[in-house]
């Protein structure tokens, strides 16, 4: 049962109640309209009763004729419909609308006291605007269709009202072209009702035969669904009934005849097991002769499901046009999960996004608004892609032209106390209208200088810098690995040293030592890198310095350096509790991280080479890139062959370029690609 109580203006003057469901029903026996005879139709639903002031309306449920595929029961029971479906309804419920008043063809004027904006900003008494819009995004994305009704109401500002009807609940009903000639609601007595479309607003996809409700994306998914589903009961009924251990009980072929009583009573001790039995987990004793003997037919190990679950994730994300990466469906990195995010509203979630708008402007504003024809209403998407605080700065600043913040601003940000005199804006003499676009352009486009570069004498080839490199850094890792040996052989051989101090006195200076040695050989490797993209486009170095990359070179070094240190920590660590002493383990541990430095040289030479090849790509012009597959590449990097993308834009593994720190060892360690560059058509 359903308390409720909603009074709502009508045009003449009559009282109108609304069920939980957001259908009108008459509250006494007399018909309610809205003056054009819209709501007179529902005067025929069943009579709530009133008890204490209240209306009291029985849950209607669901309609008979849907419940055998109905797509709530899918969401109730679905992981992956609830997780891809809830995560796209969130973000489309938290975008913002916004009204605005067309003045002419050059001038906007955001409006916020009319009664549409007030509407949209709070629909309902008791709903708020993410609510609804959340739960009519659910009625979508699981039936292809939403649908909402907008009454006239005394208790919002607006003297307007928002109210869902659940789509299971509706039908729109086709005038033989494809157009809406009428919305059919069923009332709670099963009864439905039909009426003209003004005054409701609702959406929905295409359907064959000319229908106008949509294709629910469950009937698409369905069979995958269904798999999931029989997966997920299969895997449920092997653990109750299965045996904890493969295994089978054998007994001897002479063994004599087993009597009926004799065998129950050997189940029934056996039972107890497995499965939920009181002995669970223990070993069972078996008669004379039996054996227990290990089956291959099952193994536990077949029933980890994460695989198959990741699959049914990415699938739905795929069927709703999201990346499964936003939805934890596929691992990704922080370059390419960055990347989609930045395109959630734009090609992911636009079409949706743009679907709301013009239903708003077309079904809304005529009831609300009539005859103003100048409004419109736009999703604020712009409010979810702001970038990073110093980003919005700088583009802020790059917009206006001159500082845009007062001193007495800046300072209440840092919470300084106010000063005198800083309340006016200081504008900077070489920012004049005709001169500067912003003060930040006295420094070099992009912060490249404006002279020419030459490449340095004595660069070898990338083979020799690489090799080169990689020998430096074994040799620093062998004497770091006798210093290390040298100090804990002081200890007792049945008392290990304390490794975390063993290791971390000396940390932050050897992190320090090592990010100076790979930076020294990145810098000569990037430049190779640039050297091969600009004698090909630019041989002059046109606005191209080496000193440019000296800042990303630095903060790579020191990403790798962290990442080798740690490695040898977790080295440091392994030989702690080994069985054949701490000291054997050591050297073998450390010898093997040894060994990896080779390994960490290759993978931070071929990042150097890709990031200056790209460098001197941005300086030159050029607008794509090219990934070519090196010797014995990887499976992810030999689909890559070829693939052009957009020089700012990542490619299918993830990665910015080979070798990418933003990408995980798996994807990066001893990769030799190479990439290309093309000018735009």
């Amino acid at each position: 049962m359903a308390l409720w109580r909603r009074r709502t203006k009508a045009p003449d003057g009559g009282g109108l109640v609304v069920t939980p469901d957001g259908l009108p029903v008459a509250a006494k026996a007399s018909p309610v309209t809205d003056g054009d005879g819209v709501l007179a139709t529902f005067t025929s639903l069943a009579q709530p009763w009133i008890y204490d002031g209240r209306v009291i309306i029985p849950d209607p449920g669901i309609p008979l004729l849907d419940y055998a595929n109905d797509p709530m029961s899918v969401w109730a029971s679905q992981p992956s419909v609830r997780k891809v479906v809830d995560y796209i309804a969130r973000n489309l419920a938290g975008i913002p609308w916004r009204v605005y008043r067309r003045v002419s063809d050059t001038d906007r004027r955001r409006v916020t006291d009319h009664p549409v904006a007030q509407l949209l900003a709070a629909p309902s008494p008791t709903v708020t605007a993410y609510r609804l819009w959340h739960s009519l995004a659910v009625d979508l994305l699981l039936y292809d269709r939403w649908c909402a009704r907008v009454l006239p109401s005394a208790d919002t500002a607006s003297g307007w009202e928002i109210i869902r009807i659940p789509a299971p609940r509706m039908r729109l009903v086709s005038d033989g072209w494809g157009r809406v000639a009428e919305v059919v609601v069923q009332g709670p007595d099963g009864q439905q009702i039909g009426a003209p479309p003004r005054g409701y607003l609702f959406d929905h996809g295409y359907a064959s035969h000319g229908q106008v409700n949509g294709t629910s994306p469950m009937v698409t998914l369905s069979q995958i669904l269904a798999e999931s589903a029989e997966a997920v009961e299969y895997r449920r009924q092997v653990w109750r009934n299965g045996a904890r251990v493969p295994a089978v009980v054998e007994r001897p072929a002479d063994a004599p005849q087993w009597s009926d009583n004799a065998k129950s009573r050997f189940q029934e001790s056996f039972n107890r097991f497995v499965g939920k039995g009181g002995a669970a987990g223990g070993t069972p004793i078996l008669e004379d002769g039996m054996r227990l003997v290990k089956s291959d037919a099952f193994a536990p190990k077949e029933t980890l499901d994460l695989e198959g679950r990741q699959l049914t994730d990415a699938e739905v994300a795929s069927a709703y046009h999201i990346p499964p990466e936003l939805v934890g469906a596929r691992a990704g990195t922080y370059s390419n999960v960055d990347a989609f995010r930045q395109m959630l509203y734009t090609h992911a979630l636009g079409p949706n996004v743009s679907a709301a708008e013009q239903a708003l402007n077309l079904l809304l504003l005529p009831v609300v608004a009539p005859g103003e024809n100048d409004l419109y209403i736009e999703a604020g998407v712009e409010a979810k892609l702001r970038g990073s605080f110093l980003e919005q700065a700088q583009v802020l600043q790059s917009a206006v032209g001159a500082p845009y913040m007062l001193r007495s601003e800046a300072r209440a940000v840092q919470n300084l106390p106010f000063v005198e005199g800083t309340d006016d804006l200081v504008t900077p003499l070489n920012v004049l209208v005709g001169g500067l676009a912003s003060p930040r352009d006295t420094a070099p486009k992009s912060g490249r200088p404006r002279t020419k570069a030459a490449r340095p004498d004595g660069l070898g080839t990338f083979d020799v810098e690489r090799d080169a490199f990689a020998a430096a850094l074994t040799a620093w890792a062998e004497r770091q690995t006798e210093g290390l040996l040298e100090r804990a052989g002081s200890a007792k051989a049945d008392a290990p040293p304390d490794f975390y101090s063993l290791w971390a006195e000396s940390s932050p200076a050897r992190q320090a030592q090592l990010a100076a040695l790979i930076q020294v050989h990145g810098l000569r490797i990037a430049q190779i890198g640039a050297w091969s993209v600009l004698d090909l486009y630019n041989p002059g170095a046109d606005g191209w310095s080496a000193d440019v990359m000296d800042g990303w070179l630095a903060a790579a070094a020191r990403s790798h350096a962290e990442q080798f240190e740690r490695a040898g920590y977790a080295a440091v660590l392994s030989s702690i509790g080994a069985e054949d002493g701490w000291q054997a383990a050591l050297k073998t541990a450390m010898a093997g991280w040894v060994g990896r430095a080779a390994v960490r040289a290759v993978t931070s030479a071929t990042e150097a080479r890709s990031f200056g090849g790209h460098d001197a790509a941005g300086a030159s012009g050029l607008t794509y890139k090219v990934w070519n597959t090196g010797s014995k590449p990887r499976s992810t990097h030999a689909r890559l062959d070829g693939d052009r993308v957009l020089l700012d834009d990542v490619f299918g593994n993830g990665l910015r370029w080979p070798g990418d720190s933003g990408g995980e060892d798996a994807e990066t360690a001893n990769c030799n690609c190479r990439l290309t560059y093309e000018r735009g058509e």
